[in-house]
């Protein structure tokens, strides 16, 4: 099938040439909803319980296309200490064609105020497994062929190492936020060769610079512009996304990203958000239209994001003092 052909294509210049090859992190259009994936800083800014669950079809037609899942919770601690800090926990399941990576980190931030916000100084330390299901079927060189490719792992494999990250993160609530990460520090390597022949695959270090704004509008406060954007690199190629989303009376939301440096993608997007109590909640979903020469066999991407954010700040104890003087 030719679009199979294309995902294998894609998959098997990952594994001939490692750190040269462009984004291996898998993608999300709504970057600016689930910040923790990209930025260990920002553990704990939001002062609340948080967690978000995103899906992703990407290419949707593709036989083999990528499909993503990740789950995000992050929630403020020591509020009570001199040390005001934030945890996080980050899992992300990504398939692509034959080849399948599990990212599951965990993050802390040092928080301190700043001006009129707040910043975030954060590590991460996870593992990351890779595998390889074996089901590749090349056209020559197969498992049954007599000139048997050696690089191929027909027979699969699956190797996990750790993984180190690093992000700065700062925010001005409802007003402004702007955050640096790097992921891959160690740039872990994973030999996944059948045959001792030194085939590796290389995690290349990806850096991250995000920014993001909101304006309401002076006549009509209840509308309220928000422009972001996500700029990635591994030094080997750049990525850009640009969006700006309009949030309306603080419950419907809608906007447009466009994904540059490439001319990948225009993606629409749409969510709602609201509150019941101490609970606050969001959905998302955005679709991908793609630009790029993948047109002509990609349906483009879904992509929806679930969010709620719990308050758990302990209510204030009440108490009494007496004097006999005044009874």
């Amino acid at each position: 099938m030719k679009s199979m052909r294309y995902i294998s294509v894609l998959i098997l210049s990952s594994l001939l040439f490692g750190s040269s090859f462009a984004q291996q992190d898998p993608q999300f259009s709504q970057f600016m909803n689930n910040r923790l994936m990209i930025n260990p800083g920002y553990a704990g800014s939001s002062g609340f319980l948080c967690g978000n669950l995103s899906g992703r079809q990407q290419w949707a037609g593709f036989t083999g296309s990528p499909r993503t899942f990740a789950f995000c919770a992050d929630m403020a601690i020591l509020k009570e200490t001199n040390i005001p800090s934030g945890v996080g926990l980050t899992v992300i399941a990504d398939k692509l064609g034959f080849e399948s990576s599990v990212y599951a980190k965990l993050a802390y931030a040092y928080r301190m105020a700043l001006g009129s916000g707040n910043l975030g100084i954060g590590i991460e330390i996870g593992a990351l497994n890779k595998g390889f299901s074996g089901d590749f079927r090349p056209s020559e060189g197969g498992k049954n062929s007599s000139s048997q490719d050696q690089f191929i792992p027909f027979n699969g494999v699956s190797k996990t190492g750790l993984d180190f990250g690093f992000g700065i993160h700062y925010h001005i609530p409802n007003k402004f936020y702007v955050g640096f990460s790097a992921a891959h520090l160690n740039a872990p390597k994973f030999d996944i060769s059948e045959k001792n022949n030194g085939l590796n695959y290389l995690s290349a270090r990806h850096y991250y610079l995000m920014a993001g704004y909101e304006w309401a509008l002076p006549n009509n406060p209840e509308l309220v512009i928000r422009p972001n954007i996500l700029m990635k690199t591994s030094f080997a190629s750049t990525q850009t996304d640009v969006n700006v989303n309009v949030l309306y009376n603080n419950s419907l939301w809608g906007g447009v990203s466009m994904r540059i440096f490439g001319n990948d993608a225009v993606v629409p997007m749409i969510g709602y958000q609201g509150q019941e109590g101490k609970t606050s909640y969001r959905i998302g979903y955005s679709y991908d239209v793609t630009l790029s020469r993948l047109r002509t066999q990609s349906n483009g991407s879904h992509e929806i994001v679930l969010g709620f954010c719990y308050d758990i700040t302990p209510k204030p104890k009440i108490t009494k003092y007496r004097n006999v003087r005044f009874l």
